[in-house]
């Protein structure tokens, strides 16, 4: 009998210890406070950043008269930023820039070199969209001058000054390293029969008119227009489109603003 009651409670004991054990582990599980983890500071870091701007930086930009637009990542006084602002006041930093350029799948001058049917590779599909959409709207378009190089160019420029002289010249032409032909961003635009081409009547042909009015649905600006001459520095120019993206090309259409007058508000951020 002393035996068997040793026995019973070596196993009263165990049992008991079992349970113990057992509430000790589904307390550990279940109900113990939670202390933060990795994972958890991981995501409160990460949640804690993207609410916290740095100091000066801002996620938008708002034009005038325009809905606001996120603010282009990057230095936009770098040669290859979209929203880079060349004219007589911002040449380009390298007056030897050169983009990878590929040649739209679109009419072009075939008088003119590769590199001036040519564009910047990453706008090559907008080119074949805004083309395409005004051949639905009933408008053959070519490309009359894309890419030009430093060294087009100032055969441009010392053509013009030779054949107009250096005043009138520089209303319509630029020297190397001061023409956006040279980002790859820029095209001259015509009809395939040239009716009007590189003059202000191309304006208001049917073709000119369409681009005018749509061409900003595509990532495009009209980048000198009519009486901006003086904000521009150059003449009227109904053929000259530049490529910004849609969303600073519709903020733009919008406010009525040329790329030179909304600077100042894209280098606000």
């Amino acid at each position: 009998m002393k035996i068997r009651s040793k026995r019973s409670l070596i196993v009263l004991i165990c049992i008991g210890s079992c349970l113990v054990i057992g509430a000790l582990i589904a307390w550990y599980t279940f109900w113990r406070p939670a202390k933060n983890t990795p994972d958890t500071q991981v995501q409160s870091t990460s949640e804690t950043s993207e609410s916290v701007e740095e100091p000066g930086t801002s996620t938008s930009i708002k034009l005038p008269g325009a809905e606001p637009i996120a603010a282009l990542e990057g230095d936009y006084t770098q040669d290859d930023s979209l929203w880079r602002l060349v004219n007589k006041s911002h040449p380009l930093s390298d007056i030897d820039y050169r983009p990878n350029l590929i040649k739209p799948n679109v009419a072009a001058r075939s008088d003119k070199s590769l590199d001036e049917q040519s564009v910047r590779e990453d706008i090559a599909p907008a080119v074949e969209e805004l083309f395409a959409d005004a051949k639905t709207a009933g408008h053959e378009l070519e490309i009359g001058s894309g890419f030009r190089s430093a060294e087009l160019q100032n055969t441009y420029y010392s053509n013009y000054v030779s054949v107009y002289g250096q005043e009138a010249a520089d209303a319509v032409s630029a020297k190397p390293g001061y023409s956006e032909h040279q980002t790859g961003l820029a095209i001259d635009i015509s009809t395939v029969d040239r009716n009007c081409y590189l003059e202000d009547c191309f304006g208001e042909t049917p073709a000119g008119i369409w681009l005018r009015d749509n061409a900003h649905q595509y990532g495009f600006i009209l980048r000198y227009p009519l009486n901006k001459e003086g904000i521009t520095d150059f003449r009227y120019e109904p053929w000259h489109f530049r490529y910004v993206g849609k969303d600073l090309a519709n903020a733009l259409y919008q406010s009525g603003l040329s790329l030179d007058e909304a600077a100042p508000y894209l280098e606000q951020r």
